[in-house]
């Protein structure tokens, strides 16, 4: 399990220096922001200490980090690096502290990707198993994410007022569609650990 669940070192260190970058960066936009980043070091710090379901679910708490917080970093970095914006010191700590995310997210994209394609071939070539139970903690992650990509979606609807918020918009569906092959994911565990059950039953 630990095998399966638990990411590389270098994976948590990326994890632990894209969380610390990125409430960085939100706590110079505004310090409340800076409080939900911090929960990304912490959970990849503590990944390999956490039972079997805490294990799963940072694992998924991370991909879902990864991919939803890289769409509107790296735009917002393309934003600050062309657009003529004032010289100021505000401006430019923002400015680097927005470059700086975006490369080291970007680097944990690929090696999360990398990570995910190894994970694919292991388990292609493993022989058959049993598929495990999808357990209370995942469920309570699925039901969170789907709230807080739900609400999202439907705030974006209620203030979408043209071109210009096209992107947060487009961005929500990118989230939502995310989450939905995650809930797509764990049905299909369900309904293939109960076909299995079934037949071991008629055996």
């Amino acid at each position: 399990m630990e095998q399966c669940d638990v990411f590389s070192r270098k994976i948590r260190w990326l994890a632990i220096a894209v969380g610390l970058s990125a409430a960085a960066l939100n706590c110079f936009l505004s310090p409340l922001a800076a409080v939900v980043p911090m929960l990304l070091p912490l959970a990849a710090a503590l990944q390999p200490s956490l039972p079997d379901p805490g294990k799963q679910i940072v694992k998924w708490f991370i991909w879902v980090w990864a991919f939803g917080w890289s769409q509107g970093l790296v735009v917002l970095s393309f934003l600050m690096l062309n657009n003529d914006l004032p010289g100021t010191h505000y401006f430019v700590v923002l400015r680097v502290l927005t470059t700086l995310s975006t490369l080291l997210v970007l680097w944990w994209d690929i090696e999360l990707i990398i990570d995910g394609a190894r994970r694919i071939r292991i388990l292609r070539s493993a022989p058959a198993q049993q598929p495990r139970p999808v357990g209370l903690g995942l469920w309570i992650l699925a039901i969170v994410l789907n709230l807080w990509v739900g609400w999202g979606v439907v705030n974006m609807i209620s203030i979408y007022h043209g071109v210009g918020d096209l992107y947060a918009l487009l961005m929500s569906t990118v989230e939502a569609l995310i989450v939905v092959a995650f809930d797509i994911y764990l049905t299909w565990r369900v309904v293939k650990l109960r076909r299995s059950r079934f037949a071991d039953v008629q055996g």
